[in-house]
């Protein structure tokens, strides 16, 4: 089973499935603003367990290239999913670590 599908839907325009089983839609949203410069983005529930991304390009590119940008969206979405993931688990440890380092500098934690 694939956690991401890509489809042409016309000349300039591409959609890609994610399965929100790995996907949240915040890291969806996240990766998604980073590709507003080169494309117009519409994100939107395909079904229950499913989320689509239809980009629309902005300028002319060739297909290899365009190939690679949505490469990149579907790398990115899974870079901020696992950084969503990483803060759901270890926020709190980094939180005391931060105050215990900055009481320490000023003598306030033995």
């Amino acid at each position: 089973m694939k956690n991401y599908f890509i489809r042409k839907e016309s000349e300039f325009i591409y959609f890609v499935e994610l399965k929100k089983e790995f996907y949240e839609p915040k890291a969806i949203m996240y990766a998604a603003d980073m590709f507003t410069e080169q494309c117009h983005v519409k994100i939107d529930e395909v079904d229950h367990d499913t989320v689509g991304v239809w980009f629309k390009l902005k300028y002319e590119v060739d297909s290899d290239k365009l190939e690679d940008l949505l490469g990149e969206f579907c790398n990115e979405a899974l870079k901020k999913q696992v950084q969503i993931d990483l803060e759901d688990r270890f926020g709190k440890l980094r939180e005391i670590i931060i105050y215990r380092k900055a009481f320490e500098r000023v003598g306030g934690i033995e």
